[in-house]
Formats: structure tokens, sequence, C-alpha cells
């Protein structure tokens, strides 16, 4: 897995040096409070070397055999009964219907971003004596009015057109990225902008091969170079890509088979309480499915595949927790507390909020209320974009992620660092990963079939965006 050129000694010799960087932070933290920066060097992903040891293949053989089970009920189904090969596949076609139109939309929104590199350039050659952020506000203004304009405008299309949730998360996720790649950049060379609008004399100005590569290698944070592999391996590329699509159909088999009989015969209008908590349970295998397929899919083929393909070559996307006392690495579904778990669940993503919301308001109010303020302002606006992307997909407004990442995630976070039994963390971290997913499928899935034809809608539009019709189903007027 993968085509990085590097033997095991030098693999153990940047996880050696992680771990003694890391000891040097423990020591370091009596003292005074150390932000660290992010570091890239040569290391592959955690299940790449996981495979290539045997000790994860037989849970991927597992998850093989159950996708060839779930693919062979389903063509018995499409033959014998639909009498039509592949007929389950029409949920892939109705998501993607608007694929191109999307990528379209895509096209324009990446371009934009090079505006973004001409006009910073260019700006940051306007001479200025003052170089503090208050001093630079008309520019600070330009900038926040382009990333409203670059949200509206996508978003804008995303509903006159109609898109179905495959690609209504392609625009959504594709905006939050690519703002997320914008300000990094942006702040990254601020230091440098000011420099040379000050009359001072830099290095280099980034150019724009380096932007562009930036764009698109599976990193929100911007540097002028990165560890790079030897070689480019065109066919382990595609073999990641071969990978996402099948388990594209991996998920669409989940719900054709599994999700869409379950919720498609339940009679809204006499839904109980009892009912609909009971459905949560139902929701877990198929919603832990999904996760597990979310987390391979994306953030191990996917990111690996665009690593293969831009000879990207630090690959550590999910893993590196390590535990305090006994210094080891671990991974994510190891964790023994719930930060752990945020931090190596997507590095990727963890990386940015911690360069730039974390670290941010932590230095701006110094001592531990500021690292408390700073904790909760990344659960919020982790919690407020997840609900963003699911509640723009499935149109409608119903917290569940929300409450997931904000509420019972804050909750987790803190109970869980009293819990000092590492089996009993890892059990409770399952058990609320099992219970979100339930919810997930469970609740969003009875809300989209009542606000598609099961249930009337509220006579006031506000109630009726903000509250779930499934709650209080009325027959439809006919």
């Amino acid at each position: 897995m993968g085509s990085i050129d590097l033997n095991t000694q030098k693999e153990e010799n940047n996880n050696n040096v992680i771990l003694k960087e890391h000891h040097e932070d423990i020591s370091a933290k009596s003292k005074r409070r150390e932000f660290k920066e992010k570091t890239f060097v040569v290391r592959e992903s955690l299940l790449t070397t996981e495979f290539r040891n045997g000790n994860m293949k037989i849970v991927y053989n597992c998850f093989t055999a159950v996708f060839l089970l779930f693919f062979l009920r389903a063509m018995v189904d499409d033959i014998f009964v639909h009498k039509m090969p592949f007929y389950h596949t029409w949920l892939i076609w109705w998501n993607f219907e608007n694929f191109f139109s999307t990528m379209a939309v895509w096209t324009g929104m990446f371009l934009s971003t090079i505006g973004v590199y001409y006009a910073y350039q260019h700006w940051s050659t306007i001479p200025s004596k003052n170089t503090d952020l208050a001093s630079n506000l008309p520019f600070v203004s330009v900038y926040l009015t382009y990333l409203v304009a670059f949200f509206y405008f996508p978003l804008k299309f995303l509903y006159e057109s109609d898109l179905k949730c495959a690609c209504s998360f392609i625009i959504t996720c594709e905006t939050t990225r690519i703002a997320m790649k914008v300000h990094s950049f942006i702040r990254e060379n601020w230091s440098r902008a000011m420099l040379r609008k000050s009359g001072g004399v830099i290095d280099s100005w980034p150019s724009i091969e380096q932007f562009l590569y930036y764009q698109f290698c599976p990193s929100f944070i911007y540097r002028d170079e990165y560890p790079r592999t030897e070689k480019r391996d065109m066919k382990q590329a595609g073999l990641y890509f071969l990978e996402c699509l099948a388990l594209i159909e991996f998920v669409n088999l989940t719900y054709t088979q599994w999700v869409f009989p379950w919720l498609h015969v339940q009679d809204y209008t006499s839904l109980s309480f009892s009912t609909i908590a009971l459905s949560l349970f139902t929701g877990i295998i198929p919603g832990i499915i999904c996760l597990i397929t979310l987390f391979y899919g994306l953030l191990h083929c996917w990111l690996n595949c665009f690593s293969e393909m831009m000879q990207f070559a630090d690959r550590q996307f999910y893993l590196l927790g390590m535990a305090d006392k006994n210094f080891y690495l671990q991974n994510w579904w190891n964790s023994s507390n719930m930060a752990e778990y945020y931090r190596n669940w997507n590095l990727v993503v963890h990386d940015w909020l911690y360069a730039y919301v974390f670290r941010d308001l932590a230095a701006y109010t110094p001592g531990r209320k500021g690292q408390k303020t700073a904790q909760m302002a990344v659960f919020f606006l982790s919690a407020v974009f997840h609900e963003y992307w699911f509640g723009v997909a499935f149109r409608c407004f119903y917290p569940v992620m929300f409450v997931l990442y904000f509420i019972f995630g804050g909750i987790f976070f803190a109970v869980s660092r009293l819990i000092t039994n590492r089996s009993a963390w890892n059990t409770a971290l399952w058990f609320n990963l099992l219970i979100g997913t339930g919810m997930f499928i469970a609740f969003y899935g009875q809300e989209w079939y009542a606000r598609r034809g099961h249930c009337a809608p509220y006579s006031n539009a506000v109630v009726d965006l903000l509250f779930p019709r499934h709650w209080n189903c009325q027959p439809p007027i006919s």
C-alpha cells in the first residue's frame, strides 16, 4: 500500500524523533505554555503500515466479505424481483444527477482562489508605514466579503438547481475546504506580506506553482515546500480511486438493502416516542458501516490517492496519539480519552483548527481560561459546520450533528479525563460512536421521509423549518 520508498529503520527514526519532541514538550509544560508548529516529515499512513504488516488485513477482509454479500443480495433482488441488473444503483445515479454542473461551479470556486493569490501578492507590494491589523482593515474587509460571496453563490446554485445529497455535499464541503486553504495561505504569509509592505526585503514570494500544489495536496497548513517522494505511483493512485468507488457502492448497498426498506414501511402519522427511540438502535449497524466507510474512504483512500499523484510524503492523516505516561504511538480507535480521539480522528482538519482557532484564541486570552474558551470554540465551530453540511444536504434543520459534536462531545471530552481505566474509556468511546451513528441514520432518515410526502408541513413556515415533522406528523392534505 503506497509507494514511499523507505526502509523500516527510517520510519522508526521519524517516530523516535516525534517521541523525543513529545517528551521534551511535556517537560516544558510545567514552565510555560508553548504552541506547537506543524512539522511535515516523511511517513506512511497508519493503515498502510498495518496492512503491510498484516495486522489489520483480517478486518479489511471481513468488510470485503460483507460488501460482497450485500452486493450478491442486491443482484439477486435486481434480477429476480426488478428484472433489471444493477437496479439498486438508482440511488447513485439520483445523487449524481447534476454532477457535471456541480463540477462546473466547483471549477469557478477554484479559479476564484487564483484571483485571491494575485490580489494578495499585489496588495503586499503596496507600501504602508503601519503594518498592524487595525491599519489593514480595508484588506481584511475585502477578504471577509470574498468569503461571504464564496459561500453564498455556490449555495444559491445548490438550491436553485435542487442538487441531490451527494452533489450538495460536494458544494458545501468544498466551499469549506477551499476557504480553509485560502485562510491558511493568507495567515502563513501575513508576516511576509507585512515585511514587504514596510519596505523590508523578503527571500521570495510563493510562486503560483507552489500555490496550486498546495490547493490540491492533502494538507490545510500552507508551506512553501513539503516533503516529497522520489517517484509517483499512478497505479497505486488508481487502486485507491477504485477503492473509493467501491466504498460509494458499499454505502449505496447499505441504504438500498437495509435503511430504505426499514424506513419506507413506517407509518409516520402514528410514530410514538418509543418507536422513534427504538429506531435509534436499528440504525446503529448501518450507521457504523457508514462511519467506517467514511473514515477509510476519505481519510485513507482519497487522501492517499492525491498523495500518490502529487508525491506528497507526509501521509499521517489520522494517526498519532501519544500516551503521556507510556510514550507509544497509537490510533484513534484505541484512544484513552475524548481529547485524544478528536485529535487523532482527522489530523488534517485538527491541524487547521489548532493553528487558526485554538492557538489564536488561547494566545489572545492567556491562562487556563483562554484554553477553555479556545476548546469550546473549536467544538462549536466543528459542530456548526457539520450541521451545515448535513442540514443543507438533507434540506432540514435537525441538529443531530450539532448535539453529537458540541453537547455530547463536550460532555464526553470533560468526563473522559476522569476515567482512568483505558478499557473502560475505550468502551465508552465506542458506545458514544455507536449511539451517535444510530441517531444520525434513524432521525435524519425519518425526517427525510416525513418531508417527502408522508407528513404535512406545519402551518407556520419558521416552525416548519426549525422543528422536525416526524415528531408530530399530520397526514398530508390530498
